[in-house]
């Protein structure tokens, strides 16, 4: 195994292939890279833009392209002492479509199928008629108009009899019902002429061991486990073994093979027992490989030190390198324009609560009453506990989670570890005290389960297999009602509303930054240091020019006053806290480069996704377009306004210098700090990418290759930095793979720290001073400056 010093992420699709990405290679070389790290590579469905919802684990996709291809890219990186990471899920499968063997062999055998234990469905939901049978929730209408409009069809293939919905949905219909076809009818086409009749349609479909629906019913009634709320996304049960080792069957291959180093884990939280699977993975790997998860700290929160891996992908370093450039003395001064602009606002912590709540009332309100149906029945079994109610046992659980304040925890051998308790106990206090009119038999029987404490009269499995449904469930709702809702309500400071930080922890002081890097060098060195991925809600330098804010807020508190008075009736019609958000996402995403032609939609398309994540205004199932197009209409508007626009730059200059600054500090501790820097494709360049899709847009990366060949003073100033610096890695491996992190003491303006190894010393200064204007002090005696200025805002000195 190569030991990364610097990973690139790229991200493959049929518009950029594995071909491509080997005509990188020259590039990321000379940039200083050690892997590129590459998004699922997978069989995927047909035109997936991100791979993450593999339909065949036996192949590569072949939209981008075949396994000689991936072979040609390993050799050209192997050439020039490079290698490759993959991003591999492990969680689920993508389903729906025409595509995923595995899946439709379920559909057409049921619970008979080799496979129905595969994926992880509850064959025997609470509704009678579901018995034996699996929700496809991919209607647009209900069953019976879609039905009657004429948009499902039989239809025959090589494989047999399948209905069609949209002549996209493959649902084939059980072997028995084939062969009584073919029987009564003795042709296939006449069988298929037959069901051209609604009513004959409809009564075949009866029979099968599905139940199409509309796509709003998988929110009550979804009996699959779903990622998040995607129903297109189905879990799979990667524990049991013949799974595990299917799954891994040519990612195994490819890293004996000796053409992949490492791994990184998709959404380590879905699965049933990460520490298990962890341990699986090490054991049955062919040869030792770099392995990192992904997973979501709470503040207070670290990662385990038994898990055995290298680290996290890294969202909680960038959340640090956030704070520690937004400046606390800016935090009351935004609380109160933010309010004179918006009104009354939850603090951030209630709006978290709330919406946790909200997320289990509505999408991920059937796997709570499933979680609650399988605890009665649990309780029901002992004398003990046989008057609790299902309504009484769901309340406590819903509570109990909204009141969680980690991702998940996680119970071995039934027992959960002392950290474990500890977050269960705390949640379970304030459950209590917030539901007190729940008597507190049911508080003492769900607290007893998840202890591990319960009588022994009670089946040992059916209680693991509860507590399992519950670990696995407390993650989507944090994601779905903290990242996709609340982090898009409380709009402050949205440099602090990304995955993995919270936007009540304003600043982080240098004292506590210190601390975070030196225990991340003692117990994970090769941490990723992610700053932007595909999930982050908004590219690095978006968030540093927004962070700007914090260093004048009281000149950004006059211009959003005067920028609504210039607007007029243009902005009448929308919400003040849309409007803020939208003019923090001007300011921070207008392209210092020079604007382009499709910034206009890019902003559109930022603030309808906002929108309706944040559903107050819209939302995903049941939009208000009416409202959405108003917006729309308003920043059209709002960029032909001379007026409006001669403000806002003449504020956004002041605020981008700022931003720069913070940038190349950025940058110099990214790439300086204990772990291992990861630069999603195109971050070495301004990055200022909104929330998704936009952050997958294509790049030119000729463009990016001519200019770092020839750079230019301003334009070229991150670019240049990131190469130095990565250089200067390539140059010494071990000092910042092993090399000591010391922090110096420079006042509480200055941020300083050296590193040393074998007789080499690495010190940075930085300058956090209000506009970095303060200098970086005397640097005499520190080496040679080798990034940065001696000056300031930042310096890196090599002696």
């Amino acid at each position: 195994m190569k030991q990364p010093r610097a990973t690139y992420r790229l991200q493959l699709n049929k518009d950029f292939s594995l071909a491509d990405a080997r005509v990188l290679v020259p590039y990321l070389d000379e940039l200083g890279v050690s892997h590129v790290y590459l998004s699922p590579i997978l069989m995927a469905q047909p035109g997936s833009t991100h791979g993450y919802d593999t339909v065949d684990h036996t192949r590569i996709n072949p939209e981008i392209g075949t396994l000689d291809d991936f072979r040609a890219l390993a050799a050209a990186l192997e050439a020039r002492g490079m290698g490759i990471i993959l991003d591999f899920v492990p969680n689920h499968m993508g389903i729906g479509g025409a595509s995923n063997a595995l899946w439709l062999d379920v559909l057409r055998h049921g619970p008979d199928s080799p496979y129905a234990e595969w994926f992880d469905i509850d064959w025997h939901p609470s509704r009678p008629d579901m018995d034996g049978k699996v929700l496809v929730p991919f209607l647009g209408k209900s069953f019976a108009e879609v039905l009657a409009d004429g948009d499902i069809c039989l239809k025959a293939d090589a494989e047999g009899f399948a209905v069609w919905a949209y002549d996209k949905e493959k649902l084939p219909i059980r072997t028995d019902d084939s062969v009584a076809l073919i029987s009564r009818y003795g042709d296939v086409d006449d069988v298929v002429a037959a069901h051209a009749d609604p009513e004959a349609l409809r009564e075949l479909i009866s029979r099968q061991h599905w139940r199409l629906a509309h796509f709003a019913t998988a929110a009550h009634e979804i009996n699959y486990r779903r990622f998040f709320i995607n129903s297109e996304l189905a879990g799979i049960q990667i524990d049991r073994p013949e799974v595990f080792d299917h799954a891994h069957a040519l990612i195994f291959s490819l890293i004996a093979e000796g053409l992949v180093d490492g791994l990184r884990i998709d959404h380590i939280d879905g699965l049933l027992d990460p520490l298990g699977y962890l341990k699986m993975l090490r054991r049955k790997s062919p040869r030792p490989i770099y392995l990192a998860v992904e997973k979501i700290l709470a503040p207070h929160e670290y990662l385990r030190r038994d898990w055995p891996v290298e680290g996290t992908t890294g969202y909680e370093v960038g959340a640090d390198l956030t704070r520690v450039l937004t400046r606390a003395e800016g935090e009351q001064a935004l609380t109160e324009a933010y309010k004179g602009f918006v009104g009354a606002v939850p603090a951030p912590h209630d709006e978290a609560y709330r919406c946790k709540l909200r997320v289990m009332d509505n999408e991920l309100a059937a796997e709570l009453g499933t979680l609650a149906s399988r605890t009665a029945r649990l309780a029901w079994s002992f004398a003990a506990s046989a008057d609790l109610t299902e309504h009484a046992l769901k309340r406590v659980w819903r509570e109990l989670i909204a009141q969680l304040d980690v991702y998940r925890v996680y119970a071995h051998n039934g027992v959960p570890g002392s950290m474990d308790r500890r977050e269960l106990s705390l949640a379970l206090a304030r459950a209590a005290r917030v539901q007190p009119q729940i008597q507190p038999a049911t508080f003492d029987f769900i607290a007893a389960l998840l202890y591990g404490t319960l009588n022994s009269s009670y089946d040992a499995h059916h209680a693991a297999e509860v507590v399992g449904r519950f670990q696995q469930y407390t993650g989507p709702v944090m994601a779905k009602g903290v990242e996709d809702t609340s982090l898009y309500r409380y709009n402050r400071l949205v440099s602090l509303n990304e995955v993995g930080a919270h936007p009540d922890r304003f600043n982080q002081s240098i004292t506590s930054f210190h601390d975070r890097n030196i225990r991340r060098l003692e117990r994970h060195p090769l941490c990723l240091i992610g700053t932007s991925t595909h999930d982050t809600k908004r590219g690095e330098d978006i968030r540093l020019l927004i962070s700007a804010l914090a260093d004048d807020p009281g000149h950004w508190a006059q211009a959003v006053i005067t920028w609504r008075s210039l607007l007029g009736s243009k902005a009448e019609d929308i919400h003040p806290n849309d409007l803020y958000l939208l003019f923090q996402l001007l300011l921070g995403g207008w392209p210092i480069a020079g604007i382009t032609q499709d910034f206009a939609d890019r902003l559109k398309g930022a603030m309808t996704k906002s929108l309706r994540e944040a559903r107050q205004r819209s939302d995903w199932g049941v939009n208000d377009l009416g409202y959405e197009k108003k917006v729309e209409k308003m920043i059209d508007g709002m960029l032909a306004d001379e007026g409006f626009l001669k403000s806002f730059h003449s504020v956004r200059a002041r605020y981008e210098a700022i931003g720069r600054r913070k940038t190349l500090i950025h940058v110099a501790l990214k790439f300086t700090l204990p772990g291992v820097p990861d630069i999603y494709r195109g971050a070495e360049d301004w990055e200022q990418s909104f929330v998704d899709p936009d952050n997958r847009r294509p790049l030119d990366f000729a463009a990016l290759g001519r200019r770092l060949a020839k750079p230019e003073a301003g334009r070229d100033d991150k670019l240049v930095m990131t190469q130095k610096l990565l250089k200067l890695r390539q140059s010494h491996p071990v000092l910042f793979s092993k090399g000591s992190y010391e922090p110096i003491d420079r006042g509480q303006d200055r941020l300083g720290f050296r590193r040393q190894h074998a007789g080499v010393t690495l010190t940075l200064f930085a300058d956090l001073s209000r506009w970095h204007s303060a200098g970086l002090g005397d640097t005499s005696g520190f080496g040679k400056c080798v990034a940065g200025e001696g000056d300031g805002p930042v310096g890196v000195f090599i002696a």
